[in-house]
């Protein structure tokens, strides 16, 4: 471990991510770093690729971003960068954030004999839902055998990467992601909030924070507006979010004549805000791994409907902050919108409910400290594994 840590008492963690803009894993990231001790942790955050609007948000003056800059496809090179940045940080610890990081990330790691790695399984892509090749399994198997600790959100994940990996559950630990209730919380100023995004006053909002992903399956929440064909009763649908997805889904919102009820909002960083200007929340995904928003949609009181995939069972009770719908019902999704939109006293209760929940048990405190007493640990244990052997010869 450098000197110069010891002595300061501070532990360097260097975060390897493809690259830091909006999404979950990033969002973690973001309050691990915002919400830590930053008196005895300094964060280095290596975008392998560039870095994005994340980057913005960072409130921790020892925290730095660095750019490494991946040519597309594999890049041998990027090992080397990895290591050197590990050295010139001094960093202690490498964390490694999903299967674009896995690998370069622990060879890096051996290149620069950084003291302690860990790795942490975030969940899937659209198109690895459909499958991985052999290669790539047999490859991430070898790899994740160089981690010291691995890590992942939920019940659900750990057996699915246990599986997938040949490890041992026991080997895999939960660190269940966190959201900060004293901003996502409920306001009182919806109407004026409404106002100033130029969103409807007077019509039930229902609403998705989300990447524009064929993963989070946007598409049933069309259908099943589409289903409702009194525009009295139909609610109008707030997306915020942006991606790769987005002509697909401005298509089908015309083809279903749905323009005047749909607003793709793009980009923001104003959420807090907008999750105020929703009645409900649904959550649509085909794999969702431990939802921020989902979190951050029941901190600010709304009720949530959404699709029992990955550890969003976890989150939600059925009838207690809300509803499940499998991905392919469009017919139950239209009809919990329609009982939700019509029964704002049973709205509110499930948002009550929620609210506490997040208070009692995913509070952006407790995974923070989570996850830096895993620092610690490592840190400290090979500390005394160099110690015994300095001492041995």
């Amino acid at each position: 471990m450098d000197k110069r840590q010891l002595k300061n008492g501070r532990i360097t963690v260097g975060h390897t991510i493809y690259a830091f803009r909006d999404g979950g894993m990033e969002r973690g990231l973001l309050n691990l770093i915002n919400y830590g001790d930053q008196d005895h942790f300094r964060h280095i955050i290596l975008c392998l690729t560039d870095a994005g609007a994340f980057a913005k948000l960072l409130d921790a003056p020892n925290c730095e971003v660095v750019e490494l800059k991946k040519r597309e496809g594999n890049d041998w090179r990027l090992p080397w960068r990895i290591a050197q940045a590990a050295r010139s940080h001094a960093i202690d610890v490498l964390h490694a954030r999903g299967w674009p990081a896995m690998v370069e990330t622990a060879v890096g790691a051996q290149l620069a004999h950084v003291p302690a790695t860990v790795y942490t399984f975030h969940g899937k892509t659209f198109e690895e839902l459909q499958g991985v090749s052999f290669k790539r399994r047999w490859i991430q198997r070898a790899v994740i055998r160089r981690y010291q600790r691995v890590l992942t959100l939920n019940g659900c994940m750990r057996a699915d990467l246990a599986a997938e990996c040949s490890l041992a559950e026991d080997l895999i630990h939960i660190v269940a992601n966190g959201v900060a209730a004293e901003i996502f919380r409920p306001r009182e100023d919806a109407t004026e909030l409404r106002g100033e995004f130029s969103l409807p006053t007077g019509r039930i909002i229902l609403g998705n924070v989300a990447r524009l992903d064929p993963v989070k399956n946007h598409e049933v929440i069309l259908r099943a507006l589409a289903l409702i064909s009194d525009r009295n009763r139909r609610p109008f649908f707030l997306l915020v979010g942006e991606g790769p997805h987005r002509s697909a889904l401005q298509r089908m919102i015309e083809q279903l004549g749905l323009a005047p009820d749909v607003h793709l909002f793009g980009y923001s960083d104003r959420i807090p805000e907008l999750l105020n200007c929703m009645d409900l929340y649904v959550q649509s995904s085909f794999y969702e791994g431990f939802s921020n928003t989902v979190l951050e949609a029941m901190a600010c009181g709304l009720p949530v409907l959404a699709t029992d995939v990955g550890g969003t069972g976890d989150i939600l009770t059925e009838g207690r902050e809300g509803f499940f719908f499998r991905p392919d019902d469009v017919e139950r999704l239209t009809a919990l919108i329609l009982r939700l939109a019509g029964d704002a006293r049973l709205r509110r209760g499930l948002g009550e409910c929620g609210r506490r929940r997040v208070e009692e048990l995913f509070t952006v405190q407790s995974m923070v400290l989570k996850y830096e007493n895993i620092y610690r640990e490592l840190v400290f244990r090979t500390n005394r594994a160099e110690s015994s052997a300095f001492g041995a010869r």
